[in-house]
């Protein structure tokens, strides 16, 4: 069938593997698509957008028979003037070393009309994805991105001594399997063999690797990997940040804090590229009123001296009771205040009070080394925190002669199991994230005889909770060198980087 004007043909940049790297409008072209032609290595997630579109796998294997560019020129031409809304999918952008140029070149001669959507370039985003900067001051103001496929049709010939004059990083794609030749024109043409460079493979997908090797050595060291293969060359390489490494996209990650206070660690852990199931293994429950009513008024009254807050949910609760019985923050006007950890003294400071005392280590022990060091002899003191707290700091104080109030705000106790989390977590994990003693509690009572607890490698956001979980038999792998959401984080960020690589999908997984 075939119509009078023909449709609009797209060529979009589906970028560089991870499928929520393709932009809005490519997007949106493939979501309105009728029949969409696409690359070897697209991301299946992609090919889902296009749900009502005929699905044509046009691309090109390496060493093994493929269709031709005449003939993907054909077939665009063809749907279009059949009346079909067509999409060119190509890998990265399909203007740089993509033959995107050359197929909007034979739709121009054929009179199609045309929309060019360009993506993000595996050249740039692969050297992202191990935390190099392929400009950088302190070592390059240039960038030279070189394709090492060398005599490819009618492609002029590469002059590697320009290339190696430039200075600044090299990006070479599609050069791997030529690389020992590579290596011997940029040394001939001047460039050191000790220069710094570094080998992506299967850049944003879970089966990324990389190697990190003078240029010389690179080889050598990553022989094994097999296209598609980024080499970056350069002194950016040897300034690759650190806390983002070649081991972390694809790892997978269990989350165990309560579900309302997930989103801030797990947005964090995302941004590693990582797979994150959640967990909640504790959950925040409401106790008796009156008891914390009473404490309220005695507070307005000015009966403490000192109010000892130890978590954000110890300030949360403490508020709604302040709300309940209709007083604000001017009753601390009287006390002075003790908060654990800056994520409770942000809350408090959110609340309009500024503590007068936050330790610099977050722990109930090193707020007690701070409180004992006052004269506390008859003092009242209101300890405001959960039920079952950790019995140190009230004893530390009574010991030091306060008279201590020790006021339950909330109850913790071990939610119903999420099958379908414990299902992920069955499946395998690589680390597992701990914020205080009862998650490492919880998810001991959630997992117990579903797997090895000495399975599960954990990262603890502190000592305490680190000692909590080697008690109940966890092997601690990582303790956050700041106890917050995100010392955490990076604690989490510097355990993964030290894994070797994960072992890469096989070709028949989804």
């Amino acid at each position: 069938m075939s119509t009078d004007e023909p449709r609009t043909v797209y060529i979009v940049g589906a970028g560089p593997g991870d499928p929520r790297l393709i932009t809005l409008a490519g997007a949106e072209a493939l979501q309105t698509a009728d029949v969409v032609l696409h690359d070897r290595l697209i991301a299946p997630a992609l090919l889902k957008l296009a749900e009502n579109a005929e699905l044509i796998d046009v691309g090109k294997t390496p060493g093994a028979p493929s269709i031709s560019q005449q003939q993907i020129n054909a077939l665009m031409i063809e749907h279009s003037r059949g009346g079909r809304r067509v999409v060119r999918l190509k890998g990265g952008d399909p203007f740089v070393f993509g033959r995107g140029g050359e197929e909007a070149s034979a739709l121009a001669a054929a009179g199609i009309p045309m929309q060019l959507v360009p993506g993000l370039s595996s050249a740039l985003a692969a050297a992202a994805a191990v935390g190099i900067a392929v400009t950088d001051r302190r070592a390059a103001s240039a960038v030279t991105v070189v394709t090492g496929s060398e005599g490819d049709g009618e492609a002029p010939p590469i002059s590697w001594d320009a290339v190696a004059a430039v200075g600044g990083t090299i990006v070479l794609m599609m050069g791997w399997r030529n690389f020992d030749e590579i290596v011997v024109r940029l040394t001939e043409a001047g460039l050191s063999p000790t220069t710094p460079a570094a080998a992506i493979e299967q850049a944003w997908t879970g089966s990324q690797r990389a190697v990190f090797a003078p240029l010389g050595e690179l080889r050598g060291q990553a022989g094994e990997m097999s296209p598609p293969v980024t080499v970056v060359i350069g002194e950016t390489a040897r300034l690759a940040t650190p806390e983002v490494s070649w081991t972390i996209p694809g790892r997978r990650i269990l989350v165990t804090r309560p579900r309302a206070q997930m989103p801030p660690l797990v947005e964090r852990l995302r941004a590693f590229n990582a797979e994150v199931i959640e967990l909640p293994t504790i959950e925040i429950k409401p106790v008796d009123p009156a008891p914390i009513d009473a404490a309220v008024g005695r507070l307005a009254a000015g009966s403490y001296d000192i109010v000892c807050l130890t978590s954000v949910n110890g300030v949360q609760a403490l508020w709604e009771a302040l709300r309940r019985n209709e007083l604000d923050a001017r009753i601390f006007s009287a006390a002075q205040v003790a908060a654990i950890g800056s994520e409770t003294a942000r809350a408090l400071e959110e609340r309009g009070i500024t503590p007068d005392l936050v330790p610099e280590t977050f722990t109930s022990q090193a707020l007690a080394n701070e409180l004992t060091g006052r004269d506390l002899r008859g003092r009242p003191v209101l300890l405001a925190r959960a039920a079952r707290g950790n019995p140190l700091l009230a004893e530390r104080l009574r010991k030091a002669g306060a008279d201590v109030e020790d006021l339950a705000l909330y109850d913790v106790v071990t939610p119903s199991a999420d099958r379908e989390a414990l299902r992920e977590l069955e499946s395998g994990l690589d680390v597992v994230t701990l914020t205080s003693p009862s998650t490492a509690d919880g998810l001991a009572k959630l997992v117990r005889g579903r797997v090895d607890l000495d399975s599960l490698q954990v990262v603890c956001i502190g000592p305490v909770t680190a000692e909590a979980a080697a008690r109940l038999g966890f092997p601690v792998v990582g303790v956050a060198q700041c106890h917050t959401i995100s010392g955490l984080a990076e604690a989490v960020g510097r355990y993964l980087s030290s894994l070797p690589p994960a072992e890469p999908e096989s070709a028949d997984s989804p």
